[in-house]
């Protein structure tokens, strides 16, 4: 989606919100774009590194629409969002996003209804789809002992390049996907995932091991 098509879909109260947000935080006018019906509580003293755009809530999919609900994006003291690609970072229509520790994107595009909780450490890559209905959780929001020892409650997630993540999908805290994976729908991925690879299934396991590549 080009910049002058995508100010279209913005709406008066979504440019008047952008600009604001940009300038505010990035120093640039265009670099932080939101749809109107996306909630913004972004905390001043959370930074943003943009290289190019951040998108939320504009582009219609065949999941979802802009005008079908709100997003949510919200950040809090001390996090960061940055954007290290040449062109945009994209969620859809109907996302929540919440940031409290490093969210770092590359040229991505992250479909309808995406839930992304950084309580740590997210990065997505470059070439990333990701569908509607997708879950990253890094975060067990709760204290857990297995017998007598207690577990991390957060650790980073990361999201190579190229990689393809299909609908209703969990992704959750200390995985690491490989460049060029694909995860089957309706998957939780718990380990790892190697590079080139199909996972899937509750939980994910192998399903193709070698000589995977795809498109979009």
């Amino acid at each position: 989606m080009g910049i002058s098509s995508t100010i279209k879909k913005m709406g008066l109260r979504g440019i008047v919100k952008s600009q604001y947000h940009s300038i505010r935080h990035t120093n640039k006018p265009s670099s932080l774009l939101f749809s109107s019906k996306v909630i913004t509580e972004i905390d001043p003293e959370s930074s943003f590194f943009i290289n190019e755009r951040l998108t939320v809530g504009l582009y219609n999919t065949g999941a979802s629409h802009p005008r079908a609900g709100k997003s949510v994006f919200t950040t809090t003291p001390g996090s960061t969002v940055t954007h290290s690609g040449e062109e945009s970072a994209t969620i859809g229509p109907c996302s929540v996003v919440h940031v409290e520790g490093d969210l770092s994107m590359g040229d991505c595009r992250l479909n309808s209804n995406v839930r992304i909780l950084c309580a740590d450490e997210i990065t997505i890559g470059d070439g990333v789809s990701i569908a509607w209905n997708v879950q990253l959780l890094h975060s067990n929001r709760h204290e857990l002992w297995v017998n007598g020892e207690k577990r991390k409650r957060s650790s980073p997630i990361v999201v190579g390049d190229n990689v393809w993540i299909g609908h209703d999908t969990t992704i959750t805290k200390g995985v690491e996907i490989g460049d060029g994976a694909i995860v089957a729908s309706n998957s939780v991925v718990l380990n790892d995932v190697p590079e080139n690879t199909i996972v899937g299934g509750c939980p994910a396991e192998i399903l193709e091991g070698s000589g995977i590549a795809w498109s979009r």
